[in-house]
């Protein structure tokens, strides 16, 4: 159900506002997103139809391959051809989503059908989307977005171009596009460590990541984090900072599709911090604790 634009506050500060997405080319996989995303002191970080990936828009749920179907949107990568525009895009619909605001920050809920190009719908979601602020010397904006999805009427799989022969293209998921375009650096904490370096953060697992952007103004960074879920590893992170710069933990990262039986849910969650200063791990540590906490 089509609906106007939701802006989402925190502290008497707009901080995210969140679009349904009809609006929509089908060749884009229409599906809701939040746009802009924005520090305490107002810098968005996040970008929609980019020259470069049309189909990217801000933060949303978009997995490139659900039994065929991409909500990914654009092309998809077919063995032997490339990337090649497919009668395959579905789309993400729901009703006029839910807001509560309080004291303590802002909570958006809503459920989402996900359908194929045919109408078939593949998967019910249901979608939680909470944002909060930290005060310290820096604060930062909190925002935990959590999609639970259900397998409703078949059996399905999760793909990407990874599972379809692209090695290190295993996007798709909850994915972040950042933007506008600034120099930016890329840091991984992961069990050996933290490693730096487009190179060394793709497909890298850990519990963050950050984005630390240049601005005209200054540095800004955008922590983003994969909060511990019971008998759950962390996915690895599919990660860009050359050419454009995007992340997000990758559902399907490996050779092999990801099974996804009927009636069972799998949950994507994805956390952020958003601060107007550069972090350094010690303090990426604190502020993925106040992550922790968000999404408990």
């Amino acid at each position: 159900m089509p609906h106007d634009p939701v802006t989402l506050t925190v502290a008497d500060s707009d901080v995210a506002t969140y679009h349904d997405g009809s609006d929509l080319a089908a060749e884009l996989s229409p599906r809701p997103y939040l746009h802009p995303v924005r520090t305490p002191a107002g810098v968005a970080v996040t970008e929609t139809y980019p020259a470069d990936h049309r189909h990217h828009y801000g933060v949303s749920a978009a997995v490139a391959d659900v039994d065929g179907v991409t909500f990914w949107g654009g092309k998809s990568f077919v063995l032997g051809q490339g990337y090649t525009m497919l009668p395959n895009q579905g789309r993400q619909d729901g009703p006029v989503p839910t807001v509560m605001a309080g004291p303590d920050g802002t909570v958006l809920q809503q459920q989402l059908s996900w359908t194929g190009p045919d109408g078939e719908e593949l998967v019910v979601e249901d979608r939680e989307i909470r944002l909060a602020r930290v005060e310290r010397e820096v604060p930062a904006n909190l925002l935990l977005w959590r999609s639970d999805l259900r397998a409703a009427h078949r059996d399905l799989t999760f793909g990407s171009p990874a599972t379809r022969g692209r090695t290190g293209a295993g996007y798709g998921g909850l994915f972040w596009r950042v933007g506008p375009e600034a120099p930016t650096t890329v840091r991984v904490a992961t069990a050996d460590g933290v490693v730096s370096g487009e190179e060394n953060a793709l497909g890298a697992v850990g519990p963050w990541l950050t984005l630390t952007q240049v601005r005209d103004d200054g540095p800004v960074t955008l922590l983003l984090a994969q909060p511990r879920q019971d008998g759950e590893h962390p996915l690895p992170w599919f990660v860009r900072v050359g050419g454009y710069v995007g992340a997000g933990p990758a559902v399907a990262w490996g050779e092999q599709p990801v099974p996804f039986a009927r009636g069972t849910t799998r949950r994507l969650q994805l956390a952020a911090a958003l601060v107007d200063t550069d972090l350094d791990p010690a303090a990426a540590e604190v502020l993925y604790r106040d992550l922790e906490q968000l999404a408990s």
